[in-house]
């Protein structure tokens, strides 16, 4: 990356008028960070759009050729993996940041980074790569919540389960028409169909996802436990969750780790703690189970969107004050 000072680096967003990508958009208006300058791109040519960004409303350029991200310093790639892999052989210049690495096991050439885990000296170092990667936000929470009880060692589960929205703005339109039309008695699939809405399944692909996942979180903990993990998709518009367990009862230090670590908000009220109440959180929210002999439960919900958004931008922020 060649930033001239820093926080003067040229930014792009690809895919920003996706799920992710808009959030990227929505949060670098937010935040009191400024860059010499931001240009957003859609994944696909030939088509563009808007989106709101601190009050403004910007305009998303579409995105002709790689080449089209030559000049700047660094490039969020929040677009399918087909596109990202066009983008990411074609190596135009940038550093590139890909966030559709988050279903596939981390390699050598494209290592996960994520804020709370890798420590700055290592991203810094990393960025000779020219090509970083951001884990499935699941793997980040389940990485991010193992480190702060300090569960390095041992086995520990987790169920992960998906909204609608970890699968982008399609996947949020199928469930509600297909909600729509149960609900009027009007819903017939075709066969290679599966019926989503008030329905939890495991997802095709799930059991490679699970694998990609416990893979990430291990690799972004360096020391990790044995993970078994499982993906269920569920009838949810926005929002995630993952239930962990860890065979342990000694948590007499969980709650003091737990409020003292970042990106976590311990939840100690008798409320209910939802799907919904993780919405736009820029943190997971963790409510501790009851301890048995055979260990302990953890249910942490979380915003995938949003956790995604701002991994990206931890590392544009980070490289942009190392400049």
């Amino acid at each position: 990356m060649a930033a001239a000072s820093g926080r003067s680096i040229r930014l792009a967003v690809v895919g920003a008028s996706g799920t992710v990508g808009s959030q990227i958009a929505e949060l670098i208006g937010a935040r009191d960070f400024s860059y010499a300058e931001v240009k957003l791109f859609g994944a696909e040519a030939g088509t563009s759009t808007t989106v709101e960004s601190g009050g403004r409303t910007l305009t998303v350029a579409p995105l002709e050729s790689p080449a089209d991200l030559a000049g700047f310093d660094l490039v969020l790639l929040a677009v399918p993996e087909t596109v990202a892999a066009e983008i990411t052989v074609a190596r135009p210049g940038p550093l590139l940041v890909d966030l559709s690495a988050a279903t596939r096991p981390p390699s050598d050439a494209a290592p996960v980074v994520a804020p709370g885990l890798t420590p700055r000296e290592r991203l810094l170092d990393l960025r000779r790569l020219n090509l970083l990667a951001v884990p499935h936000p699941a793997a980040q929470v389940i990485a991010t919540v193992l480190s702060a009880i300090g569960v390095h060692a041992g086995f520990a589960g987790a169920n992960v389960m998906l909204g609608a929205s970890a699968g982008g703005r399609e996947a949020v339109s199928e469930l509600f028409n297909q909600s729509a039309d149960l609900l009027n008695a009007r819903l017939t699939l075709e066969e290679d169909k599966t019926q989503i809405a008030f329905n939890v399944f495991l997802p095709a692909r799930g059991r490679e996802l699970a694998g990609a996942i416990a893979a990430q979180a291990a690799a972004l903990m360096g020391t990790a436990p044995q993970l078994a993990v499982q993906v269920v998709q569920v009838p949810a518009f926005h929002g995630s969750a993952v239930a962990l367990f860890v065979p342990t009862a000694d948590m007499r230090e969980w709650p003091l780790r737990l409020r003292a670590a970042p990106g976590v908000i311990l939840v100690e009220s008798d409320e209910a703690s939802g799907f919904v109440d993780a919405i736009g959180q820029e943190a997971v929210l963790v409510r501790m189970g009851v301890p048995v002999a055979g260990g302990t439960a953890l249910w942490c919900t979380f915003d995938s969107a949003r956790i995604a958004a701002l991994s990206a931008l931890w590392i544009a922020e980070t490289l942009a004050f190392a400049a």
